[in-house]
């Protein structure tokens, strides 16, 4: 290569087309583990109260979902956590 601008447009080209690979394997695992998270949610969802699932990965990771009792919601539980005092 003579034209060392040709050789600076190579090195520039290469590094843009490994940064963007690396870009869209971040985007496909970041969208596989919110597709695996709705997964298990919908798992959730459609068992009895009271009902906990883990996800555990082979690197170590898991994430647990625990179904709520029925009538248990958000506002008796922030009554619980405060004492029961009126905001």
């Amino acid at each position: 290569m003579d034209n060392p601008w040709l050789t600076v447009a190579t090195v520039v080209t290469v590094g843009v087309l490994r940064l963007m690979g690396d870009v869209i394997r971040w985007l496909a695992a970041r969208s596989g583990e919110r597709l695996r998270a709705r997964t298990l949610t919908e798992l959730v969802n459609r068992t009895e109260p009271g009902t906990v699932l883990t996800d555990r990965r082979p690197d170590g990771a898991a994430l647990t979902i625990r179904r709520r009792p029925e009538g248990r919601g958000e506002r008796d539980e922030r009554g619980e956590r405060d004492g029961g005092r009126p905001e």
